[in-house]
């Protein structure tokens, strides 16, 4: 194999859900590809890298303002009493298109492995979520929206306590359990996550 070709699909495999098989398939795919389609794929790589940015305040990569904040974050009509803590960007779509929230989230970035006290990435964001707490007197309820799997709740379990060593009069609140077992936010329709937002306990 080429040294390009491997070098290629070595950078593709590290990405989210693509293994060396997919991986090997994609560049194949752009091998055969017409080089006005690799040349707009990647330019459209570089123009994502430029223009789109983390917000400072809930962490989601979006078009931020010159106050490095994301529409969500600017839009001063949301609700600043209650906050959402999702795992991903597309969970906050995923929220935001069905229509049944009009808080403030925060974007974790990652769930807490089981049995690992914290990891970096999360470590981060736990840190952000008590500056959130403490710079938010109007806060009243965090929601805690993860997947329903071990590790979701986990996160969860370990994020309650969190918020209460840092504020006990906050209400902390999980989405009910219209999610089925192991279900992700991203993949839920949005009658499921009306269920389970309005069946927070």
């Amino acid at each position: 194999m080429p040294r390009s070709v491997q070098a290629l699909t070595n950078l593709l495999s590290e990405m989210p859900g693509i293994g060396p098989r997919q991986a090997r398939r994609i560049v194949q795919f752009l091998l055969r590809s017409s080089p006005r389609y690799v040349t707009n794929l990647s330019s459209s790589i570089a123009a994502v890298q430029k223009h789109v940015n983390q917000c400072v305040r809930c962490f989601k990569f979006d078009d931020v303002n010159s106050a490095k904040l994301c529409p969500l974050c600017a839009d001063a009509s949301r609700d600043d009493e209650i906050v959402m803590v999702v795992e991903k960007d597309v969970d906050v779509d995923g929220i935001e298109s069905s229509n049944i929230y009009r808080g403030r989230y925060l974007v974790l970035g990652a769930l807490i492995p089981l049995g690992v006290k914290r990891k970096s990435a999360v470590s981060a964001r736990v840190a952000d979520l008590k500056r959130t707490i403490k710079n938010s007197p109007e806060l009243k309820e965090v929601v805690l929206a993860f997947a329903t799997t071990p590790e979701g709740d986990y996160t969860a379990n370990e994020l309650k306590k969190t918020i209460a060593e840092e504020n006990s009069a906050i209400n902390v609140s999980m989405l009910g359990r219209g999610l089925s077992l192991g279900a992700e936010i991203e993949y839920a329709d949005q009658e499921t996550l009306r269920s389970a937002f309005f069946g927070r306990h």
